[in-house]
């Protein structure tokens, strides 16, 4: 039964800037639309009404002022002309009522609805909407104090009308400012969509340049962007010139490589032909021997390159945890004299300064491991077979930050003062006769760059080679 192939995992899509630009400031434009629309219906309904009103108020004190007594009692002449005014819509109906204070009424529709909080004596107008003949109806309720035989009294009018003509005046000019409104907001929006276009024709042009390079164009972008992405520009200027260095140096690695191995090769075959020629078995077997000792350098050389391929790629991702230097420093010692080769050579690990679980810092184990390993196999390949080796650990500082300090001292035969900067360098070594690759010191000066730290070399109280591996306890910088 043959299974259907994995369905290719889903990817994302890319979200577009101008797209989410434009929603947004749609979104802004349409909530500002919506709070000054919000507004606009407030106002208009105002205006309606203040206009509409000072009819109300006119008609109602030109009704007020046909009120007058008698001695037969009290005469109510409504003028036509007030009930007109108010009622200048045709569809508007127009409603009055005269009454006592009392709630007597003397002429009008009895049945009106009273404002909010009842009846009160005064002569100011009161405004307010009321349901009344199954529509919304505005009224005004004013006061006239009558001097009558009997006594003064507060005679009241409530006048009212539909809200037909109100409510026609209110969406007049709702409608013709929320005309402009949107005339505004569209323009606005054009604006904003040629001035988003224009913000992003930079990024564009950057786009066609990085597309339109040759792979090996790693020259900075010549661009001239908006402030808000120069910081990108620049980070990525600065991602290429990483880029180019790390090119350079791989190419730098490679071709030092090629020559390291091409010249440990031919060495290796040249002992293999020159024992392929001899006829005397005594003199094959010692060409054989010499053939043996160069494939074991190679090998060693290969695993070296691969140690230091290893260890400058992680310098570069940075695989950093938190972790006790002493056990490692301990384990490493316990890996190292597993090897036969180093029968009797003496290591002792000197940390008196320092409380056990105290060596704490943020590094890479794996390329302290094989930083350690260089420097032992190091001072053991090029002193005696009796060599003295002491590890210290101690506390230090790099500028302002703490670090701590691990320093190999030997009895070997030490390094010149001259010759210490230069064995730094990768395939430079002093007894190449011994079989030396010139690899292990460059080793741990990589690793010690891509800690933040540093390597020095100086006289051991030994008699042979310190060295002193300085790492920031924080991790690199």
């Amino acid at each position: 039964m043959t299974l259907p192939p994995p369905l290719p995992e889903a990817r994302a899509v890319p979200y577009s800037l101008r797209r989410r630009l434009t929603v947004g400031m749609v979104a802004g434009f349409l909530a500002l639309l919506v709070v000054l629309s919000i507004g606009l219906w407030t106002y208009a309904r105002n205006a309606a009404n203040q206009t509409y009103d000072l009819l109300l108020a006119g008609s109602a004190i030109a009704i007020l002022e046909r009120i007058s007594p008698t001695p037969d009692g009290l005469i109510v002449d409504i003028p036509s002309s007030a009930l007109e005014i108010v009622g200048l819509a045709k569809e508007d109906r127009v409603f009055y009522r005269v009454f006592r204070l009392s709630g007597r009424t003397l002429t009008g529709d009895p049945d009106l609805p009273l404002p909010p909080g009842g009846v009160r004596a005064g002569d100011q107008p009161r405004f307010f909407d009321a349901p009344y003949s199954r529509e919304t109806s505005r009224f005004v309720l004013q006061g006239k104090l009558i001097i009558e035989p009997t006594g003064p009294d507060w005679i009241m009018l409530q006048l009212g009308h539909t809200r037909l003509a109100r409510d026609a005046m209110q969406m007049d000019l709702f409608s013709k400012g929320l005309a402009g409104l949107v005339a505004i907001a569209v323009l606005g929006l054009v604006f904003m969509r040629l001035g988003i276009n224009r913000a992003m024709a930079p990024l564009a042009g950057i786009e066609a340049d990085i597309r339109g390079r040759e792979p090996s164009d790693m020259t900075p972008l010549d661009a001239k962007p908006p402030r808000e992405v120069e910081g990108l520009i620049g980070a990525i200027n600065d991602f290429m010139g990483r880029l180019v260095t790390s090119k350079e140096h791989a190419q730098s690695f490679i071709a030092d490589v090629a020559h390291q191995m091409r010249t440990s090769l031919a060495a290796l075959q040249g002992q293999l032909q020159l024992a392929a020629e001899q006829d005397e078995p005594e003199r094959m077997r010692q060409r054989l021997e010499r053939a043996s000792e160069q494939a074991t350098r190679t090998i060693r050389l290969t695993n070296q390159l691969l140690s230091h391929a290893m260890v400058t790629h992680r310098g570069i991702d940075e695989p950093v945890e938190k972790i006790d230097l002493m056990p490692l420093i301990r384990t490493s010692v316990e890996e190292f004299l597993r090897h036969p080769e180093t029968e009797g050579i003496d290591i002792a690990v000197l940390h008196d300064d320092l409380p056990v679980g105290s060596a704490l810092l943020v590094a890479d184990p794996v390329a302290l491991r094989e930083a350690l390993r260089n420097l032992l196999d190091n001072a053991a390949r090029h002193g005696p077979k009796d060599i003295r080796i002491d590890i210290g650990l101690s506390r230090t500082r790099i500028d302002e930050r703490e670090a701590l300090c691990i320093s190999l001292d030997d009895s070997g035969p030490g390094i010149p003062a001259a010759e210490r900067e230069k064995v730094l360098e990768r395939f430079y070594s002093l007894n190449r006769a011994g079989g030396g690759s010139g690899i292990g010191l460059s080793i741990v000066n990589a690793v010690a760059r891509s800690h933040g730290g540093r390597l020095a070399l100086g006289d051991s109280r030994l008699g042979g080679l310190r060295v002193e591996l300085d790492l920031p306890v924080d991790g690199p910088a």
